[in-house]
């Protein structure tokens, strides 16, 4: 799945790609990941301009020069990539969004799980907003992640990847920023201590950035691809996803594999002990 770092690249190449257009259709040919419906979203945004693409969490959102909003989210394994009309398709193609200068949004989702929605006003969008956690870069501090992690019992990786507790983080940063901070994954969010937590927070905030300016991580599946079709290059500094049996970058120790809340998860077994 596309976290923040994949998703924030993506905005920000919509901004420059997309800003200042206006939409003058959209095709799909599966009903749900379009919603309310086909018909209902043409017939509220067609002519409309889009005057800015905003992110929250794993959420994108382009903002209308009317009242409405559209969002976007790709899901598991959902690919947004700007096209001319001419241009082959792919097999998983299921949405396009026909813009003014002729090009097209493809929106390509092999499992069909991603979705593009009407909002109906700012009001109604605030509402779907207020359910993510703090944005990290934005509202997340110290202060609201260590308070976050004390009140909490569940496994510390567990509590990451959840998106009420902080928005954008999925498995591949978590697992980068648990080895970092040097905290097994199935710890107990209570039991660290207040260096472990800060440590933790600072861990967090360095994948994160890492994966932002290195424009993402095409890692594992291959899945992952910018709007303009290239990979992103976070596996150039990799340090234990999908490195199972490779020797840990910091002490030479074989990362080893095991699941944590059905996830696939990655550890030192010498530095991240519980």
């Amino acid at each position: 799945m596309p976290e923040l770092p994949e998703v924030e690249t993506i905005r920000k190449q919509l901004n420059k790609e997309v800003a200042g257009l206006l939409i003058t259709d959209i095709w799909t040919d599966v009903p749900k990941m379009v919603k309310p419906s086909q018909k209902e979203i043409l017939k509220r945004t067609k002519g409309q301009k889009v005057t800015a693409v905003e992110r929250r969490g794993k959420l994108l959102i382009f903002r209308l020069s009317g009242k409405e909003n559209l969002v976007l989210h790709l899901r598991l394994s959902g690919q947004l990539f700007l096209h001319k009309p001419n241009d082959s398709r792919d097999p998983f193609l299921h949405v396009i969004i026909k813009l003014s200068n002729g090009r097209e949004l493809r929106f390509n989702d092999q499992r069909k799980f991603g979705y593009v929605g009407l909002v109906e006003s700012d009001e109604e969008l605030s509402k779907i907003v207020a359910g993510y956690g703090p944005e990290p870069f934005k509202d997340l501090n110290p202060d609201n992640f260590a308070t976050a992690v004390r009140k909490s019992g569940r496994k510390i990786k567990v509590l990451l990847l959840d998106q009420k507790t902080i928005s954008g983080v999925g498995n591949i940063y978590a697992n980068e920023a648990l080895w970092l901070a040097k905290i097994h994954p199935e710890a107990k969010s209570s039991s660290l201590s207040d260096s472990q937590v800060k440590d933790l927070y600072q861990a967090v905030l360095k994948v994160l950035e890492d994966g932002i300016r290195l424009g993402g991580a095409t890692i594992a599946d291959e899945k992952y691809r910018n709007l303009y079709g290239d990979r992103g290059h976070y596996e150039d500094v990799v340090r234990v996803y999908q490195r199972k049996g490779q020797p840990c970058p910091r002490c030479g120790t074989k990362i080893e594999y095991l699941q944590v809340g059905q996830r696939g998860t990655f550890i030192c077994p010498k530095e991240q002990v519980i």
